[in-house]
């Protein structure tokens, strides 16, 4: 069991997250969102100059996928706002 969690999002994300029309980047279909988690080692979020977790914790971290009704394409919020451009 992780005993910490973390979402991670850069400013893009957030703003489409919240914003955004959720449309298929292949057929144009609406979009599903889904919250998903994975366990990870807490490592992989300490930055050099401010170590948040210490080594060996794991941590619970949180991301949306979306998946098309249409033509059932799924996709990570990070692959969506890198399609956007």
């Amino acid at each position: 069991m992780a005993s910490a969690f973390v979402y991670q999002f850069t400013v893009k994300e957030f703003s489409y997250l919240l914003f955004k029309k959720k449309i298929c980047p292949k057929c144009g279909g609406k979009m599903r969102k889904q919250k998903c988690s994975e366990i990870v080692d807490g490592a992989r979020f300490d930055s050099a100059s401010a170590p948040l977790y210490t080594k060996r914790r794991e941590v619970k971290h949180y991301y949306y996928s979306f998946t098309c009704k249409h033509c059932g394409e799924k996709f990570i919020l990070t692959d969506l706002v890198k399609e956007e451009r």
